[in-house]
């Protein structure tokens, strides 16, 4: 399954993260008041931002990617596939479109809407949606559920808000806007361990989602399920 080999290379990601938190959490407990706590442990917070960050993105990258590269492999026939994942299965005839002449307007549209109900077997590029997976905020989620034609994934306000500090907060960071010791020196271990476990939880969610998408095969249509 594409799915379990994912989850295991996610935890990878996040395992690093973690050992990381928990070098935070023993510099913050070495503090012994008065004294304040070193500098170096304020940067290590800012960096956590990247380090959790980078977890994101491998997620939505690798969960796009392997999804595609699994339904490529099944040979399904363009006509067999629902609508609402045609933008992806015909992504490369409808970027002709964009790239055309208003002379072939009409031409290459008409070329895409009989290849949509053709018998040929659907070739695209399994990375096509990875190259708009830049800086994946709280909104992204279901940006990318309504690219592949999936059902709405349920997000809380609270998730959506701690995706985009994470972001924010990376960002900062890892363009050098701010030092990562000024971003590090407001939270605690204990702050930074409940995001966390957020990302992670909701990220494990979101794998799940496109699990059974792609389980129940909803990207091909009812009456031709059982031919593939």
């Amino acid at each position: 399954m594409p799915y379990r080999n994912l989850i295991s290379d996610i935890l990878d990601r996040f395992n690093e993260t973690n050992s990381l938190l928990n070098i935070i959490k023993s510099n913050e407990l070495a503090v012994i008041p008065p004294a304040n706590e070193p500098i170096e442990n304020k940067i290590l917070k800012g960096l956590f931002y990247v380090s959790l960050y980078s977890c994101i993105e491998y997620t939505f990258k690798e969960l796009s990617i392997r999804t595609l590269s699994s339904i490529k492999s099944k040979n399904i026939l363009y006509g067999h596939f629902e609508n609402k994942f045609l933008t992806i299965a015909l992504s490369s005839s409808l970027q002709t479109i964009r790239d055309c002449n208003s002379k072939k307007f009409l031409d290459k549209a008409s070329d895409i809407f009989l290849l949509s109900e053709s018998n040929d077997v659907a070739i695209f590029n399994e990375t096509f949606v990875d190259q708009y997976l830049q800086n994946i905020w709280g909104k992204s989620f279901n940006q990318l559920t309504k690219t592949f034609g999936i059902v709405t994934f349920l997000i809380t306000p609270r998730e959506i808000t701690i995706f985009d500090e994470i972001v924010e907060n990376r960002n900062i960071v890892a363009h050098g806007r701010e030092l990562s010791s000024t971003i590090g020196s407001s939270p605690k271990y204990t702050d930074l361990k409940s995001k966390y476990d957020i990302i992670f939880d909701t990220l494990n969610r979101y794998v799940i989602h496109f699990e059974t998408f792609y389980n129940n095969k909803e990207f091909v249509k009812i009456t031709e399920r059982g031919s593939y």
